[in-house]
This record gives C-alpha cells, structure tokens and sequence, in this order.
C-alpha cells in the first residue's frame, strides 16, 4: 500500500495472518457506510467498520462497478486492524482507491468520488 505524505499521519495497520476458516461478523458490524445503487439491490460501495473484542478496529471495503466488483463480510478472517475507527475508515477508502485507481467506467469514477468524500 502506497502512502502519501499526510497519509503518514495514521497509524500502520495492524495486520495478523489471515485465517482461511476465520470468522466474520455475524449480525450488524458497527458501523456501514454506503454508496447506494438505484436500481439494484445491491450496493455500489460499502465500507463496514467493526471493533474486535481486543479494541482493534477491523475494515471491509466492497464495490460493484462497471461489470466487476469484489465484496467480503468485515471480520478478523481478513486480518485487517486498525487503532482506531477514523485509521480502519481511512485504510477502507484507501482498499477501494487501489483496486479502482486504474477502472476507466463511469460507475468506478462515482466510487472513488464517493470514498475520497469519506
């Protein structure tokens, strides 16, 4: 992950090994943020940001955009942790920005808008 210069101001992430048979959130994470799709019933985008029982932040980023898209429950199966609530927003938005950097389609554009808004 490429950081800029005032992206040095968070804090790394916390990573731990991913566990392939891990657990995810089961019910509502504690927060979800959503870039909602029109005429769908899925999402264009979200971001859920839960705290772990060990008062770790964890993130998951998904998105829908331009016949591709990839999504995944937040939980500590992925090994994503952050400090703080704002660092595990932060390391969200920066999960979408780097797998739709190079996305051309109008749906990816409104995406990345969205994120960066975060």
């Amino acid at each position: 992950m490429q950081l800029g210069l005032f992206d040095t101001l968070r804090k790394p992430p916390v990573t731990v090994p991913i566990e392939k048979d891990g657990p995810v959130v089961q019910g509502e994470p504690d927060e979800v943020l959503r870039l909602e799709q029109p005429r769908m019933a899925w999402d264009r985008a979200t971001i859920e940001l839960h705290r772990h029982t060990n008062g770790l932040w964890m993130w998951s980023a998904s998105w829908n955009a331009d016949g591709s898209g990839v999504g995944y429950r937040v939980g500590p199966k992925w090994g994503r942790f952050a400090e703080s609530r704002d660092d595990a927003l932060f390391y969200a938005v920066k999960e979408i920005e780097d797998r739709l950097s190079g996305k051309p389609g109008p749906a990816a554009k409104l995406i990345l808008s969205w994120a960066r808004s975060l």
